[in-house]
Protein backbone atom coordinates (compact mmCIF):
# COMPACT_ATOMS: atom_id res chain seq x y z
CA UNK A 1 0.00 0.00 0.00
CA UNK A 2 1.20 3.52 -0.84
CA UNK A 3 1.56 5.89 2.10
CA UNK A 4 1.56 9.65 1.55
CA UNK A 5 3.87 10.37 4.46
CA UNK A 6 6.69 8.32 2.94
CA UNK A 7 7.23 10.96 0.21
CA UNK A 8 9.29 13.99 1.13
CA UNK A 9 8.91 17.43 -0.41
CA UNK A 10 12.03 17.10 -2.61
CA UNK A 11 10.84 13.77 -4.01
CA UNK A 12 7.41 15.24 -4.78
CA UNK A 13 9.02 18.16 -6.60
CA UNK A 14 11.24 15.73 -8.51
CA UNK A 15 8.22 13.73 -9.63
CA UNK A 16 6.39 16.87 -10.74
CA UNK A 17 9.41 18.03 -12.74
CA UNK A 18 9.77 14.60 -14.39
CA UNK A 19 6.12 14.57 -15.42
CA UNK A 20 6.32 18.15 -16.67
CA UNK A 21 9.51 17.46 -18.62
CA UNK A 22 8.07 14.40 -20.37
CA UNK A 23 4.91 16.32 -21.30
CA UNK A 24 6.81 18.95 -23.30
CA UNK A 25 7.25 18.47 -27.01
CA UNK A 26 10.70 19.23 -28.43
CA UNK A 27 10.78 22.19 -30.79
CA UNK A 28 10.96 21.47 -34.50
CA UNK A 29 14.42 21.97 -36.00
CA UNK A 30 13.28 24.95 -38.10
CA UNK A 31 11.85 26.82 -35.07
CA UNK A 32 15.04 26.21 -33.09
CA UNK A 33 17.14 27.44 -35.99
CA UNK A 34 15.00 30.59 -36.40
CA UNK A 35 15.16 31.35 -32.65
CA UNK A 36 18.95 30.95 -32.64
CA UNK A 37 19.23 33.19 -35.71
CA UNK A 38 17.19 35.93 -34.01
CA UNK A 39 19.20 35.57 -30.77
CA UNK A 40 22.49 35.86 -32.68
CA UNK A 41 21.19 38.82 -34.69
CA UNK A 42 20.15 40.67 -31.53
CA UNK A 43 23.64 40.36 -30.05
CA UNK A 44 24.87 42.67 -32.82
CA UNK A 45 22.90 45.54 -31.27
CA UNK A 46 23.69 47.38 -28.07
CA UNK A 47 21.00 48.21 -25.56
CA UNK A 48 19.34 51.44 -26.54
CA UNK A 49 19.20 50.56 -30.25
CA UNK A 50 15.84 51.33 -31.80
CA UNK A 51 14.54 48.18 -33.48
CA UNK A 52 11.75 47.18 -35.82
CA UNK A 53 10.58 43.69 -34.84
CA UNK A 54 8.25 41.73 -37.10
CA UNK A 55 6.44 38.89 -35.36
CA UNK A 56 5.35 35.61 -36.91
CA UNK A 57 1.72 36.73 -36.77
CA UNK A 58 2.57 39.68 -39.08
CA UNK A 59 2.47 42.47 -36.50
CA UNK A 60 5.31 44.99 -36.05
CA UNK A 61 6.72 46.31 -32.80
CA UNK A 62 9.02 49.31 -32.81
CA UNK A 63 10.95 50.15 -29.69
CA UNK A 64 14.27 50.38 -27.92
CA UNK A 65 16.20 47.25 -27.01
CA UNK A 66 16.41 47.02 -23.24
CA UNK A 67 17.56 43.50 -22.34
CA UNK A 68 18.57 40.29 -24.08
CA UNK A 69 17.77 37.04 -22.30
CA UNK A 70 18.18 33.37 -23.10
CA UNK A 71 14.57 32.85 -24.28
CA UNK A 72 13.36 36.39 -24.92
CA UNK A 73 14.35 40.03 -25.15
CA UNK A 74 12.75 43.20 -23.81
CA UNK A 75 11.63 45.98 -26.11
CA UNK A 76 10.54 49.34 -24.67
CA UNK A 77 7.92 51.24 -26.66
CA UNK A 78 9.15 54.81 -27.21
CA UNK A 79 5.68 56.32 -27.19
CA UNK A 80 4.09 54.60 -24.19
CA UNK A 81 7.32 53.65 -22.35
CA UNK A 82 5.86 50.18 -21.79
CA UNK A 83 8.31 47.31 -21.82
CA UNK A 84 7.38 44.06 -23.49
CA UNK A 85 9.18 40.72 -23.32
CA UNK A 86 9.21 39.10 -26.75
CA UNK A 87 9.96 35.40 -27.12
CA UNK A 88 12.52 34.51 -29.81
CA UNK A 89 10.15 31.85 -31.17
CA UNK A 90 7.54 34.54 -31.97
CA UNK A 91 9.93 36.69 -34.01
CA UNK A 92 10.16 36.51 -37.78
CA UNK A 93 12.64 39.37 -38.34
CA UNK A 94 14.61 41.96 -36.35
CA UNK A 95 16.34 44.99 -37.81
CA UNK A 96 17.18 48.52 -36.77
CA UNK A 97 14.68 51.18 -37.76
CA UNK A 98 15.52 53.17 -40.89
CA UNK A 99 16.59 56.18 -38.87
CA UNK A 100 18.77 54.02 -36.60
CA UNK A 101 20.30 52.27 -39.61
CA UNK A 102 21.12 55.58 -41.30
CA UNK A 103 22.78 56.92 -38.15
CA UNK A 104 24.83 53.70 -37.85
CA UNK A 105 25.95 53.99 -41.47
CA UNK A 106 26.80 57.66 -41.00
CA UNK A 107 28.88 56.73 -37.95
CA UNK A 108 30.75 54.09 -39.93
CA UNK A 109 31.44 56.57 -42.72
CA UNK A 110 32.62 59.24 -40.29
CA UNK A 111 35.07 56.86 -38.61
CA UNK A 112 36.35 55.58 -41.95
CA UNK A 113 36.66 59.05 -43.48
CA UNK A 114 39.92 60.10 -41.75
CA UNK A 115 41.65 56.94 -43.00
CA UNK A 116 40.49 57.54 -46.56
CA UNK A 117 41.57 61.18 -46.45
CA UNK A 118 44.97 60.20 -45.05
CA UNK A 119 45.50 57.59 -47.75
CA UNK A 120 44.45 60.05 -50.46
CA UNK A 121 46.85 62.72 -49.14
CA UNK A 122 49.72 60.24 -48.98
CA UNK A 123 48.98 59.12 -52.54
CA UNK A 124 48.94 62.73 -53.82
CA UNK A 125 52.16 63.50 -51.93
CA UNK A 126 53.86 60.40 -53.38
CA UNK A 127 52.79 61.37 -56.92
CA UNK A 128 54.12 64.92 -56.45
CA UNK A 129 57.42 63.71 -55.01
CA UNK A 130 57.79 61.13 -57.78
CA UNK A 131 56.95 63.80 -60.37
CA UNK A 132 59.58 66.19 -59.00
CA UNK A 133 62.26 63.52 -58.80
CA UNK A 134 61.53 62.31 -62.33
CA UNK A 135 62.14 65.82 -63.80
Amino acid sequence: MFEAKSLSLPSILFLILCVAATGQQPLPKEQTRQANKIRKNLHHYVTGTKLDVQLSNGSHHIGTLSQIGSDSFVLVDSVSSKSEAIDYLDVKRVQPTRKEYMSQQLGKTATGLPKAVGIALLTVAAILVFGLVAK
